[in-house]
C-alpha cells in the first residue's frame, strides 16, 4: 500500500474537493436560466397573444370571431411554480369554408415554416376535409394551433404565451 506524505495527502484533498464541487449546481448559471423567464404585465401578454390571433386571420384571409382570453398559473421551464407565473391563452373561430380548410392550414403551414418557426404538429383528420398543424413562435415561444372545428365553416384557433413572471399585483 501507498503512503502519502502531508504535502500529498493535501494535493489529493484538493483535488477530491474541487472535483466534487464541479458536480453542484452552478449559481450563476441557475439565476441565468430563472431571469430568462419573461417579466411582464398580463396586458402586455394578451396584447401579444391577439398580435398573433392578428397575423392568423390576416394569413386566412378571414377575420376572427368570438374571442376569448384568460390567465392561469403556469410551470416554468425549471418546474418553478407560483402564482406570479402565468401563462395566458387566447382561444378564437376564424371564419372559412369547409372546402378551404386544408388548403387554409396548407397556406399556415408554409408561412409559419418561411418565419422560422417549429411545426411540432401537422395532421390531416381522417375524414379527409379537416387538419390541424401547431407551431412554436420564434424567439418567444408562444404556441398557436390551428384545427378543424364541430362547426364545418371555422377553423379554430389557440393562442398560447409561454410562462412569464407577472408585473402586476397578486
Amino acid at each position: 500500500m501507498k503512503t502519502f506524505t502531508r504535502a500529498g495527502l493535501a494535493v489529493l484533498v484538493a483535488l477530491v474537493l474541487t472535483t466534487a464541487s464541479g458536480c453542484t449546481p452552478n449559481k450563476e448559471k441557475e439565476d441565468k436560466k430563472a431571469s430568462d423567464m419573461q417579466t411582464a404585465s398580463e396586458a402586455d401578454i394578451t396584447r401579444r397573444v391577439n398580435e398573433y390571433a392578428g397575423q392568423v386571420a390576416a394569413a386566412t384571409g378571414s377575420t376572427l370571431a368570438n374571442p376569448a382570453t384568460s390567465s392561469a398559473p403556469c410551470e416554468g421551464r425549471r418546474g418553478e411554480m407560483d402564482e406570479s407565473i402565468r401563462t395566458v391563452q387566447g382561444v378564437y373561430n376564424i371564419p372559412v369554408a369547409p372546402d378551404k380548410h386544408l388548403e387554409t392550414l396548407a397556406r399556415l403551414r408554409d408561412q409559419w415554416r418561411a418565419q422560422g418557426w417549429t411545426i411540432t404538429e401537422d395532421r390531416t383528420f381522417p375524414n379527409g376535409n379537416e387538419g390541424t398543424i401547431t407551431a412554436k413562435t420564434t424567439p418567444d415561444s408562444y404556441s398557436l394551433t390551428v384545427s378543424g372545428t364541430k362547426e364545418p365553416t371555422a377553423l379554430l384557433l389557440l393562442v398560447h404565451s409561454a410562462c412569464y413572471k407577472s408585473t402586476d399585483p397578486l
